[in-house]
This record gives C-alpha cells, sequence and structure tokens, in this order.
C-alpha cells in the first residue's frame, strides 16, 4: 500500500475512508506550490502597479502645481504689461498733441517767411523745415551761388533730349538719359551754374562725351557738360556762377551739335530739371522735388555763414561810427 493514501472524514453518522493513490498526492502539492506562486506573483504585480500609480500622481501633482504657479506669474506679467501699455499709450497721445501742435505752429511761420511749399514732403523732417525757415533772403541768395540752378547756355534754344528713358540716338539702344541735351550752334556759350571748382577738363573717350568738363561746387554737388566744341577752363580753375566755361559741340558720340548737362549729388546722378529751374520766385519746390538732399542741413550750414558775415559787417558798422566821432 505504499504507493497508496487513505484520507478518512467522520461526521456524526460514522466515519468514512477514502483511499488514494500517492500520484494524486503530489499533484495536489504541485496544484497547492503553483497557486501560491500566482498568489505571490499577482500580490507583488498589484503592489507594483501601486507604487506607480502613487508616482505618477506625485508627478501629476507637482506638473500642476508648477502650471498654476507660471500661470499665476504669466497673469502679473499681464497685468504689468497692459499697464506699461496704457501708459504709453497716454505717452504718445500726448506727443501727438504736442507735435500737431508745434507742426500748426511751424506751418504759420512758414506761411511768414514764404517757405509753405515745404510743408507738402510728408517725408521732410521737422527739425529740417526748422532750419529751412531759418534761412531768410540773404541766405537764398548764397545757396544759389553755391548750389547748382539755372540753364548752363547763355543762349537757350531749346532741348533735344530730357532726363530718363531714351533711344540713343547715336546706338538706337534704349537707355537712361542721366542729364538734358541743349540745342545750340556750334561754339555757343556753356556756363557754370554755380560757384566751384574745375575737376576735370579735357577729352574723355571713355564716357563718350568727347571734350567734357566737371564742375565740383559745395557741399558734394557737381555739374557735368559733355560733346564741347572747346574748352575754355583748366583742371583747378575757380569758377563763378555764369561765367562762360566751354562752347556747344559736337565730340564724342553725338549726333549733332548740343550739350550734355548732368548734376549729381554724391556720386548720384539727380534730375536736372528741378535744379535748372531753381531760382529766387520758385525756391522752395526743389526741396519736395529732388529727394535724397539733406536740404535742412545744408540750409543750417549756409545760414551759419550768413550769420558769420551779419557779425562781420556789424562790427564793421561799429568800428565806423567809433571813427567818425574822433
Amino acid at each position: 500500500m505504499r504507493n497508496h493514501f487513505t484520507i478518512t472524514i467522520s461526521d456524526v453518522h460514522g466515519a468514512r475512508s477514502y483511499s488514494f493513490k500517492q500520484f494524486f498526492k503530489q499533484f495536489a502539492w504541485i496544484l497547492a506550490l503553483l497557486f501560491l506562486v500566482i498568489w505571490a506573483g499577482g500580490a507583488t504585480a498589484i503592489w507594483w502597479f501601486s507604487s506607480e500609480a502613487q508616482r505618477i500622481e506625485s508627478q501629476h501633482r507637482a506638473a500642476v502645481s508648477s502650471y498654476e504657479k507660471a500661470l499665476v506669474e504669466k497673469k502679473g506679467d499681464y497685468v504689468h504689461l497692459s499697464s506699461e501699455k496704457r501708459l504709453l499709450e497716454k505717452e504718445l497721445s500726448e506727443k501727438i498733441k504736442q507735435v500737431e501742435f508745434l507742426d500748426e505752429t511751424l506751418q504759420g511761420l512758414e506761411e511768414l517767411i514764404g517757405t509753405t511749399d515745404s510743408v507738402e514732403a510728408p517725408e521732410q523732417a521737422v527739425e529740417d523745415r526748422v532750419k529751412l525757415v531759418q534761412l531768410g533772403a540773404l541766405g537764398k541768395s548764397l545757396m544759389l551761388e553755391m548750389l547748382p540752378n539755372g540753364r548752363p547756355v547763355q543762349n537757350f534754344v531749346g532741348v533735344s533730349s530730357s532726363y530718363g528713358w531714351r533711344i540713343h540716338p547715336v546706338r538706337g539702344t534704349k537707355q537712361f538719359h542721366r542729364g538734358i541735351d541743349y540745342r545750340g550752334e556750334k561754339g555757343a556759350p556753356v556756363i557754370s551754374t554755380a560757384d566751384g571748382v574745375i575737376e576735370y577738363s579735357g577729352y574723355h573717350k571713355a564716357s563718350g562725351f568727347g571734350n567734357y568738363i566737371i564742375v565740383s561746387h559745395a557741399n558734394g554737388f557737381k555739374t557735368h557738360y559733355g560733346h564741347l566744341s572747346r574748352i575754355d577752363v583748366k583742371a583747378g580753375d575757380f569758377v563763378k556762377k555764369g561765367q562762360v566755361i566751354a562752347g556747344i559741340g559736337s565730340t564724342g558720340t553725338s549726333s549733332g551739335n548740343h550739350l550734355h548737362y548732368e548734376v549729381s549729388f554724391v556720386q548720384r546722378k539727380l534730375d536736372p530739371g528741378p535744379f535748372v529751374e531753381w531760382d529766387l520766385q520758385n525756391y522752395d519746390g526743389i526741396f519736395e522735388k529732388v529727394k535724397g538732399v539733406p536740404w535742412g542741413s545744408l540750409s543750417q550750414a549756409v545760414n551759419e555763414q550768413v550769420q558769420k558775415v551779419e557779425k562781420q559787417l556789424l562790427h564793421r558798422g561799429v568800428s565806423l561810427a567809433e571813427n567818425s566821432t574822433n
């Protein structure tokens, strides 16, 4: 009976015995051990998941706390920026009112001294307008002596080509014409349009202008005269406004007698038209038509020269008065 085992169950009715083989006993032990392993593994898994859940919950609470803290800080920044914005808007509104008041005052001064045309240039700085207002009749006359103005020919008989795009009369190609061509007979007088110094005088083959003169004027301005039949000045000569410097011709790449005339400012070619029309009666129009030139600064420089002249005249007047009393 070594391979059998007996289980006895007793109750009120008596005892009953059951006999089993040893195999079933071993199977029961294995089943019990398997149940124990499954229970232990489940308990371990439950403990691990519980720990992970607690860790995730802790991280979630920390993230929520950090977000709420950042939200409070951002809200404070927003309130501060809103306050700064309202303050800046208030200051800007006050500045606009001040500028409008100053602009109205400046317009009144401009109307009073006859420089109202400059008001219509929206991109012109207020300080430039103030400087222009300060320039009186003497300053305007001095400006017109120093900077190019008027026609470069003594006897005007017409214009054959203006500033801008055109078909070249010799080459037949479309080119940008950077000057004005004046008609005239061969040898007709060509004059300097402002006081200046002759920078170049001679034949200029590369440009196609033939006999060519460049006059350097004050404050970065230059005038150019091409296709001349003769040249009456040499490099380094000082010339006055209206002085004859050459004669009209057809040298270089030219289809006939004419004068090619250009105006430039600091190496940039400008439309000569507004400069040709510039005079005391049409003084302020050029400030609106010709952009890229610091007219206010130039006018201020001229005004300072005028003030120096006025001081010199005042001192001379005092000296003469003293001499007359002795």
